[in-house]
């Protein structure tokens, strides 16, 4: 992976602990972690192979595996995306495939 700039910047969402809000429904809160991190194009091959399995990969982000905790989502460019798989490069990069969730509108939960 040449010629990569750890220009962009992706905030890692993992799920904290289970609270009670003001209506005493149960919920769990977010923890959100900001890390550098470098896009990738999707290729022709990666597009049409999740879409054969109904997943539209619209990111790939390189991180660094040190910073990664098996975090299911992300928010990128300010739009919150499913990590649809994570592929371990090398010791300094790892590649996150991402998704958009279905049913989000402008990055926020329904």
């Amino acid at each position: 992976m040449d010629n990569l700039t750890w220009d962009d910047e992706v905030t890692l969402i993992a799920l904290g602990e289970r609270v009670e809000d003001d209506l005493g429904q149960q919920k769990m809160t977010e923890i959100e972690t900001m890390v550098c991190c470098c896009e990738r194009p999707v290729s022709r091959q990666e597009f049409y192979t999740a879409g054969q399995s109904g997943i539209q990969v619209v990111k790939i982000l390189i991180i660094h595996p040190y910073e990664y905790s098996g975090e299911n989502e992300v928010i990128f460019e300010g739009k919150r995306l499913r990590v649809v798989k994570a592929y371990r490069i090398n010791q300094e990069e790892l590649e996150l495939t991402c998704s958009e969730k279905l049913g989000d509108k402008n990055g926020k939960k329904d």
